[in-house]
């Protein structure tokens, strides 16, 4: 039988919550461009799934269908110089 190896994170682990002052401070137009970004996505994903059924994706689909706030929150700090 393999070995059991309870294992433990190098770093502390926390959780970070927002507050009800910072909804206020946020900037309207960034959240609704984020908005914007996280539709898209998620357009693009079901697309993608669609044409995945009907079998004319050649290769394989990968869904990130319900990640789409982390792919427009993760860019969203990025500068036109940036590189990743």
């Amino acid at each position: 039988m393999a070995d059991r190896i309870a294992l433990q994170a190098a770093a502390p682990w926390i959780e970070l919550r927002t507050t009800e002052a910072d909804w206020q401070q946020a900037d309207p137009k960034l959240l609704g461009e984020l908005l914007t970004q996280m539709n898209l996505i998620r357009a693009f994903e079901e697309t993608v799934l669609e044409l995945a059924g009907e079998g004319l994706v050649h290769g394989p689909a990968h869904s990130s269908v319900g990640q789409e706030g982390g792919a427009a929150g993760s860019i969203v700090g990025l500068r036109p110089g940036d590189q990743v």
